[in-house]
């Protein structure tokens, strides 16, 4: 996930002489201003289908595909700005594959095409909810109310000048806000997409309740993840962790059945781990090496 920062659009924060209506209609001219409303759509279906579900999956399953819409909408607009049109040569497919952007548009896409599956639904709702605010802050409150990135500044350079307004006190909570959950939320979020996203499709695949290609279709995501992402060895870092405490170190201590799950899961995790390792960036091996040297 991107830091929800946005840096491109600071200059539509200062204050101007144009009217309101002038400066929300030029907003509405970017692609930048639709990448928000397509998380926003995210951030509002995917909360809806969340509140709706306990009270019947089929209801609740328009706003489950609505949000995933959003985001692929997201996605898809900052692909484009990134790279342009697409190019048919091996070196732009290969940065495309590198970007987790990417990696995110065909999961996404892959979920709206299947059976609702509401666990993997939370880590795109957190994304989004950090990008609404992030861009809330920087441009849409500047566009309705010019003054207040000003009046947050002079306030930081004089503490002991009188409060703030409301919309100013109002962005500077969600400004800190943002910023002390934001590093909280990516790790959890990376631990929920390995054990509970990987967990629940595994067993639905075992009990035919989500079709048999999607734990391979997900590995291969939580592969490129893995490859390319340090959040994402860190989740798998944690999951290990808490599962070795859980089964190695307590089937140490007994025998009988929890002594073959323990001997079951070191084997399958020395063989993610061997995997892991082989997959692994050549930045990071490069990383890794030097670390051990020194």
């Amino acid at each position: 996930m991107a830091p929800p920062s946005g840096t491109q659009q600071r200059r539509d924060a200062r204050p101007t002489s144009s009217s309101t209506l002038e400066r929300l209609s030029a907003l509405t001219k970017t692609a930048q201003f639709y990448w928000w409303v397509g998380h926003l759509v995210m951030l509002g279906f995917g909360g809806m289908y969340y509140l709706r579900r306990p009270f019947g999956w089929q209801a609740a399953n328009w706003y489950y595909s609505k949000a995933y819409m959003g985001a692929i909408i997201s996605y898809v607009i900052v692909i484009y700005k990134t790279y342009g049109p697409p190019q048919l040569s091996f070196t732009f497919l290969q940065r495309l594959m590198m970007d987790e952007n990417v990696e995110y548009l065909m999961l996404a896409f892959y979920w709206l095409t299947q059976q609702a599956i509401w666990v993997s639904l939370l880590p795109f709702v957190v994304f989004s909810l950090f990008h609404v605010i992030g861009y809330a802050r920087s441009t849409i409150i500047p566009v309705f109310f010019p003054g207040v990135p000003d009046e947050i500044r002079r306030a930081s350079q004089q503490p002991q000048q009188q409060g703030l307004s409301a919309v100013a006190q109002l962005s500077k909570a969600l400004g800190k806000w943002s910023s002390d959950y934001y590093i909280w939320a990516l790790r959890h979020v990376g631990v929920w997409e390995v054990a509970v996203v990987g967990t629940w499709i595994v067993l639905g695949a075992v009990t035919f309740q989500t079709p048999l290609l999607a734990p391979f279709f997900y590995f291969h995501f939580l592969r490129l993840r893995y490859s390319f992402s340090s959040s994402t060895r860190e989740a798998f870092g944690r999951v290990r962790r808490f599962l070795d405490g859980k089964l190695v170190s307590q089937a140490a201590e007994t025998s009988g059945a929890q002594g073959v799950v323990a001997d079951v899961y070191i084997k399958i995790r020395d063989y993610l781990s061997a995997m892991g390792t082989n997959m692994q960036s050549p930045e990071y091996q490069q990383q890794q090496q030097q670390q051990q040297r020194q």
